[in-house]
């Protein structure tokens, strides 16, 4: 069985575990949006990317197997600052105060803003661009 420590917590964990599993088994949360214990890792949404020593560059934790020895760091700066560019990315085409959203303030992604990034996206400019079409004097489009 392999061993790992995170954030400076030794572990160890069953062969093929992933360094999701052995974070939550030591009741560390790595924020996520696309995992669940029951599904297939797609590893899609990178909210949980965290440092792996010796690796190049920040790996998703869900999708990571663990190895003898590795050291994870969830909550360095390097890690937080991989987490921050990735809400800041999602929070470009969806802004935190949705008025149509079928959640109602039980949203995973205003949580997660909130505790892993800015509350709103340094981008302010138009996210389309489309020309509104002249279609007559009874229709109005507005893209």
């Amino acid at each position: 069985m392999p061993k790992l420590t995170v954030d400076g917590r030794e572990t160890e964990v069953r062969h093929g575990a992933t360094v999701m599993e052995a974070a939550n088994g030591l009741g560390i949360y790595i924020p996520h949006f696309c995992y669940h214990k029951k599904l297939s890792i797609a590893a899609n949404c990178r909210m949980c990317l965290v440092q792996i020593e010796k690796a190049p560059k920040p790996q998703p934790a869900c999708a990571t197997p663990v190895t003898d020895g590795m050291k994870v760091f969830t909550r360095s700066d390097y890690a937080r600052q991989a987490q921050d560019g990735v809400m800041e990315f999602l929070l470009i085409n969806h802004p935190l105060d949705c008025p149509i959203c079928d959640q109602g303030g039980e949203c995973q992604l205003q949580d997660l803003a909130v505790g892993y990034g800015k509350s709103a996206s340094r981008y302010t400019e138009e996210k389309r661009v489309v020309l509104n079409k002249n279609l007559g004097p009874l229709i109005s489009t507005d893209m």
